[in-house]
């Protein structure tokens, strides 16, 4: 019982710490469940939603840079070690899993004559409903994951997965199709 009453006091603190320190840029519900460490950063300009229940047994660490959009649906659960950095916009579903050393980015720095440049470039990212992401996964810029899909453990996504199918691998690639709604 002290347990969970220490977690409702640290959701509230965490709650109240964030609002106060990013006024209108963030959309955060009271009603969460932040067992570990979450830090936001939020640039000038950007903005943050998350939804009902957000699960965290943390540490995750979500950062929108200058003008860049984040949206995170209801019931959402990040394992360890998760980052998000958001340069244009990404948007994840309801009911979405996160094992543990999930990176999503939606940008690139630019490459001009093998000189790697302070410039990036974005296109953003949009996980549906239900998916499931296993631990070591990483999600690149202008990919869109339908409803109902799975990314196996240690995948790197660079392209478009379609719902309610299973990939993985470097790039991920098409393993089956499922008709589970997870």
């Amino acid at each position: 019982m002290i347990k969970k009453i220490y977690l409702m006091l640290k959701t509230i603190f965490i709650y109240i710490l964030y609002k106060i320190k990013y006024k209108q840029r963030i959309k955060i519900m009271l009603l969460n469940s932040i067992k570990g460490k979450i830090k936001i950063e939020l640039e000038k300009q950007s903005f943050l939603n998350i939804g009902k229940f957000i699960m965290i047994k943390g540490p995750v660490y979500l950062n929108c840079l200058k003008g860049g959009h984040m949206i995170i649906g209801n019931n959402v659960f990040f394992n360890h070690n998760c980052s998000i950095t958001c340069a244009d916009k990404i948007v994840i579903g309801d009911n979405c899993m996160f094992a543990n050393n999930l990176v999503i980015v939606d940008h690139d720095h630019i490459i001009i004559d093998n000189e790697i440049k302070q410039d990036i470039e974005s296109s953003s990212v949009c996980i549906g409903d239900n998916v499931w992401c296993g631990a070591n996964v990483t999600i690149t810029k202008g990919v869109t994951i339908g409803n109902g899909a799975v990314i196996g453990a240690n995948s790197v996504v660079t392209k478009d997965v379609m719902p309610h199918t299973i990939v993985a691998g470097v790039p991920a690639m098409e393993i089956k199709k499922t008709c589970m709604n997870i």
